[in-house]
Formats: C-alpha cells, structure tokens, sequence
C-alpha cells in the first residue's frame, strides 16, 4: 500500500504530537511523585476540617458536574485552605465538619495532600 506525501506528513506529525504528549505526560507524572515522596518524607501532619462543599459544571463537559471539598487547617497559628476536587459519592458523603489529616511541608504549607494518599511512598 503506497501513501500519498500528504498521507505521510500527517503520519509523521500524529506521531511526532504522541510523542511529544508522552514525554510531557512522563515529566509531569515525574514531578507529581518527586513531590509526592517530599511530602511523605519531610511533611507534617495536621488535623483538617471541611468547611465548605462546592459544585459546578464542568466546562469540558456541561452535562456533567464537578465535586470539590474545601478544607482548613492550622499551620502555627495561620489558617489555610486546601480545595480538592473528588467523586460525587465522597462529596455525598462527607458533610461540612468532617476531619481528616492533611500533610504540608513545612517549607512551603500551601504545598499539602491527604495524608492517606502519601501511604504508597512511606518507606
């Protein structure tokens, strides 16, 4: 089967543009674990409290909702907010005023996850 010169530069490029996207998605599944196992070995913990729960439209998609739960926490005295996006069934199922651990780095406390989600990259 013989492609036209057109058929083959729009190959070359399709392949070109995966594997560009597979670097990039590599690189940033990278930098999301370096961080990820920072804050397992250096974070500190901290009890958290949803203080509001939030929905809207998502706008790749208007037929379908996005969840989010936001949380405070302390760190010295200073208050913070974590906004995390989540399922609707979590988002049904945890009211305002539900506790949870957060761990932040010390260096940079807007830097947080859940606690629970460092347990894969405790050593």
């Amino acid at each position: 089967m013989k492609m036209s010169p057109v058929g083959i530069v729009v190959l070359v490029l399709a392949i070109a543009l995966l594997v560009i996207g597979i670097i990039g998605y590599s690189a940033m599944r990278g930098q999301e674990e370096a961080l990820m196992r920072r804050l397992a070995a250096e974070g500190i913990s901290v009890q958290a409290e949803v203080i509001r729960r939030e929905q809207n439209q998502n706008p790749d998609n208007p037929i379908r909702k996005q969840y989010w739960l936001v949380f405070r926490y302390l760190v010295n005295g200073t208050p913070y907010e974590y906004r995390e996006m989540v399922s609707q069934a979590e988002f049904e199922n945890t009211p305002e005023g539900t506790r949870l651990s957060l761990t932040y780095l010390p260096s940079d406390p807007l830097v947080v996850t859940r606690t629970q989600y460092l347990l894969p990259y405790k050593q």
